[in-house]
C-alpha cells in the first residue's frame, strides 16, 4: 500500500502559472510555494543523488558517455507525474524534464519538496536531466526520486462514455448474456489510466438443473472471479520475478540443487529430471504431461477416456504428498524437445517458491505483491479470509462431475462459488496451487498489467527490475508463442486470444473458467476480461462433457473483445464499428451453416445476440439498414425467428 507522506505539499504546474511557473521553450515550471514534507520511503524508477561522484570505485560513474553522469530515462504519461527533491543549496542545480526546466530558486534548503511535472511528462520514455550551475563543493547535492506511474480512473469521462466502440462492447456482452451467457468484468488500460471499467451479469446465472435464473446478485467491479490459470501469472511469475530480481533464485539452479529428491527413479523410462532447471519448468519443456490428475484415484493414464476404480498410480489428495507424486509422474518426453504447456510445471514451481520463501504461496503473494500495492481483492480461498458468496462469480453448476459424468474421491457435487475450481488446486492442494486458485477481479489486475507495462514498479514499490522482466517476456528460441510462463503474441501465433491488432511483443494468459489478459507494452495497452462460461450447462455431458454452453458465445473466444478494446483505444469510427457488426453477423451465421460443431442453441443464441446488437444500431445505420432489407437479411431474421 502506498505509504503517505506527511507534512507535503504537491506544486501543480497548472498552478503554478499564477506564480510565473510554465511558459513557452526553457521557461521554468516554479516550486515557490513549497513546504517542508518528510522523505518518501520505497522504491523509485529513478532515486539518485546528483552529481555522481568521479571516483575510481563508483560504479554509478560513466568515464566513457559523461552524459550519463546527468541524464535518466523514466517511465510516465501525459498530464501524470511527480518528482520528490531534496537539496542543501538547490539554487546550484537545474533540473530538466524533457528538455523543460524545473525552476528551483524559490525551493527552501535542507525540505523535501514534490512537485507536479504533469504539465512536462509524455507517453512512454521521458527524460530526467540534471547539472550544476556552477562549481559545487562537496556539499552541494539534490536528491531526486522518481516513482513509478499509477493508474488513474478516466472510464467515466465523457469522451470514454461517449466512445463508440466501448459503448458496443457494453451492447454485445449485455445482448449475450440476454441470450444464455453467464456474467463478465471488463477493465481497457491505456497510457496510465483505466479508459474503460464494466460488470456484466449477475453471480449465478444457471440451477443446478440447468434453468436460467434471471434475478440475482448483480456483477459488480468488486466482484471476485476464479482466474484459473490466470493464476499462473498473476501469482508465480510475478514471485518468481520478484525472486530473481533479488537474486533469490537463479532461473539456471537445477531443481534437485532445491529438492534433493527430485531425481530420476530406476523405472524411468524417460530420464532427464534430476538435470531439470527452473528455467526448463518456466518455459515448459520439461518433459511433463499436461494433466496427470493427481486429485483423480479413478483416472487411468493408459486409457484417460474410461474411469478405472484406483487406476491413478501418482493420485493424491494430501498437499504434503505432492512432491513425492510430481517426481513419481512419468515423463511423456525427452526434456527440451517439445514445448508442452503443463499444470504440472506451475504446481512444481508454486512449491519451489515455499521452499526458498519458507512461505506457503498464497501468504507470500498477498503479503509481498498485493497488500503492498494497496491490492485487497486478490487472494485465494477468499472464502477462508472474509469474502462471503455474495461477493464472487459461481463457476460449474454440478462441482466437478461434468453433468455426472465424472466421479472420484471426495468430489464435489454443489455449485461453485468462492471455492477454486481446477481439481487439483482444490482437492490435492487445498486452494493454494502455483497453477491455479487466484481470485481478484478486473480493477485489481489492472494494477498488476501496469506493474508490467511500468516496467516492474507501481507508485513507490518495485516489485522486480527490467532486466528481469525483459528475461522473463522475450520469446521462447524454439517456440516465440512461449517467453517464461508468458504466452506472446509474436508473429500472430496467439492473436485468435489477444486480437491481430496487438503487437507482436503483447504478452498475457488466459483462464479455462474463462479469463483473459492481454498486456501491450509497445501501446501501453491492457484488456482484462473475466467470465465464468463455465457457470452454465453442459450441451451433452456423454458425449462431451467439456462442451460448456458459455463457451459457444463470442465473448468465450476473447479474440473479439480484445479486438474491440483496441479499436476503442484507437477511436475506431461508428461507421468502422457497424461494419465490423455487420462482419461479426455474417461470419457466424456462415460458421453455423458449415460447421456441425457449431450448431447447438447456444450458437444459435449467440447469434441471435449479435443480430440484436446490430439491430439497435440500424436506425443510424443505412450499412445496416440495408442489410436488413436485403434478401441475405431477410434470411438470416427468418432463420432466427423459427
Amino acid at each position: 500500500m502506498k505509504k503517505r507522506v506527511k507534512k507535503s505539499f504537491v506544486i501543480s504546474a497548472l498552478g503554478l502559472m499564477m506564480l510565473g511557473g510554465i511558459y513557452q521553450g526553457a521557461q521554468a515550471v516554479d516550486a515557490a510555494s513549497a513546504q517542508e514534507g518528510e522523505g518518501p520511503e520505497g522504491q523509485f524508477q529513478v532515486d539518485q543523488i546528483f552529481p555522481i561522484e568521479e571516483k575510481d570505485d563508483n560504479p554509478e560513474f560513466d568515464t566513457w558517455a559523461l552524459l550519463d553522469n546527468a541524464i535518466r530515462k523514466f517511465y510516465g504519461f501525459q498530464g501524470q507525474g511527480e518528482i520528490w527533491l531534496y537539496s542543501n543549496n538547490p539554487n546550484k542545480f537545474n533540473i530538466f524534464i524533457n528538455g523543460q526546466r524545473l525552476n528551483l530558486r524559490t525551493m527552501a534548503a535542507g525540505k523535501w519538496v514534490k512537485i507536479s511535472i504533469s504539465d512536462l511528462t509524455k507517453d512512454g520514455n521521458n527524460s530526467l536531466q540534471v547539472g550544476a550551475k556552477e562549481t559545487l563543493t562537496a556539499q552541494d547535492t539534490i536528491k531526486v526520486k522518481l516513482p513509478y506511474p499509477t493508474l488513474v480512473n478516466k472510464a467515466s469521462e465523457t469522451r470514454n462514455l461517449s466512445n463508440d466502440t466501448f459503448k458496443l462492447m457494453d451492447d454485445l456482452i449485455n445482448q449475450e448474456i440476454k441470450y444464455g451467457f453467464s456474467s463478465a468484468q471488463l477493465v481497457v488500460v491505456h497510457n496510465g489510466a483505466i479508459v474503460k471499467e464494466s460488470s456484466y451479469g449477475i453471480l449465478n446465472s444457471y440451477s443446478e438443473t440447468g434453468d436460467r435464473l434471471n434475478a440475482g446478485t448483480r456483477v459488480n467491479k468488486d466482484t471476485l472471479y476464479d482466474l484459473a490459470s490466470n493464476t499462473k501469472m498473476y501469482a508465480t511469475n510475478f514471485i518468481l520475478q520478484q525472486l530473481v530480481s533479488q537474486k533469490r533464485l537463479d532461473l539456471n539452479k537445477k531443481v534437485s540443487e532445491i529438492f534433493p529428491q527430485f531425481q530420476d527413479g530406476p523405472s524411468d523410462q524417460i530420464t532427464g529430471k534430476s538435470d531439470l532447471t527452473v528455467r526448463d519448468i518456466l518455459m515448459h519443456q520439461a518433459g511433463f504431461p499436461a494433466d496427470p490428475q493427481y486429485h483423480n484415484n479413478n483416472y487411468d493414464p493408459k486409457n484417460p477416456s474410461v474411469n478405472k476404480k484406483d487406476a491413478n498410480p501418482v493420485y493424491t489428495q494430501k498437499r504434503e504428498d505432492v512432491l513425492a507424486k510430481i517426481i513419481a509422474t512419468p515423463l511423456d518426453y525427452q526434456p527440451g524437445t517439445k514445448t508442452i504447456y503443463s499444470d504440472v510445471d506451475y504446481m512444481l514451481l508454486g512449491l519451489i517458491i515455499e521452499k526458498v520463501t519458507g512461505q506457503t504461496e498464497d501468504k507470500y503473494a498477498e503479503e509481498q505483491i498485493y497488500k503492498p500495492l494497496g491490492l485487497m481483492h486478490t487472494i485465494y480461498n477468499p472464502l477462508m479470509k472474509g469474502f462471503g458468496q455474495d461477493k464472487i462469480a459461481a463457476t460449474e453448476l454440478n462441482g466437478n462431475t461434468r453433468g455426472n459424468t465424472i466421479d472420484f474421491d471426495n468430489i464435489r457435487r454443489h455449485t461453485l462459488q468462492g471455492q477454486v475450481h481446477d481439481e487439483k488446486a482444490f482437492y490435492t492442494m487445498k486452494g493454494v496451487s502455483g497453477h491455479a486458485g487466484l481470485f481478484s477481479n478486473a480493477s485489481d489486475l489492472a494494477v498488476l498489467t501496469q506493474t508490467i507495462i511500468n516496467r516492474g514498479g507501481y507508485a513507490n514499490h518495485r516489485l522486480f527490475d527490467e532486466d528481469t522482466l525483459d528475461e522473463f517476456i522475450k520469446p521462447k528460441s524454439t517456440n516465440s508463442s512461449f517467453g517464461l510462463g508468458w504466452r506472446r503474441q509474436a508473429s500472430g501465433t496467439y492473436a485468435w486470444a489477444f486480437s491481430p491488432q496487438a503487437d507482436a511483443s503483447t504478452i498475457g494468459h488466459t483462464g479455462w473458467t474463462g479469463t483473459l489478459t492481454v498486456i501491450d507494452p509497445k501501446t501501453n495497452t491492457a484488456a482484462i476480461l473475466l467470465t465464468n462460461e463455465r457457470n452454465t450447462p453442459i450441451i451433452d455431458p456423454k458425449k462431451n462433457p467439456n462442451d460448456f454452453v458459455g463457451g459457444h458465445y463470442l465473448i468465450a473466444k476473447y479474440g473479439d473483445v480484445a479486438s474491440l478494446a483496441f479499436s476503442g483505444i484507437n477511436g475506431d469510427s461508428t461507421e468502422s464499428n457497424n461494419q465490423k457488426l455487420l462482419s461479426l453477423t455474417l461470419e457466424r451465421y456462415h460458421q453455423i451453416q458449415k460447421n456441425k460443431a457449431d450448431q447447438a442453441m447456444a450458437d444459435k443464441n449467440d447469434l441471435k445476440a449479435i443480430y440484436e446488437t446490430m439491430k439497435l444500431r440500424q436506425s443510424s445505420s443505412e450499412l445496416i439498414r440495408q442489410f436488413m432489407a436485403s434478401s441475405e437479411g431477410q434470411t438470416l431474421s427468418k432463420y432466427l425467428s423459427n
